[in-house]
């Protein structure tokens, strides 16, 4: 058997508990992030790609570099 007292497992298991949902939710914070930062990176695409269509179209096309 254990030498430490229940009362004092049963602590430190809820502390372990509550330290694993803070990653957790860090975890899903941080690949929230990660998507947002995906979503605006394709939009800006495709608003470059509108752009672009638009150039063509009009028969002019702006070349930055």
């Amino acid at each position: 058997m254990s030498s430490i007292p229940s009362v004092v497992q049963q602590a430190l298991n809820v502390q372990q508990q509550a330290t694993q949902q803070k990653i957790d939710v860090a975890v899903i914070r941080k690949s929230m992030d990660v998507q947002e930062q995906a979503g605006q990176a394709i939009n800006e695409l495709l608003q470059q790609a509108v752009t672009i269509q638009r150039q063509l179209s009009e028969g002019r096309l702006d070349v930055r570099i």
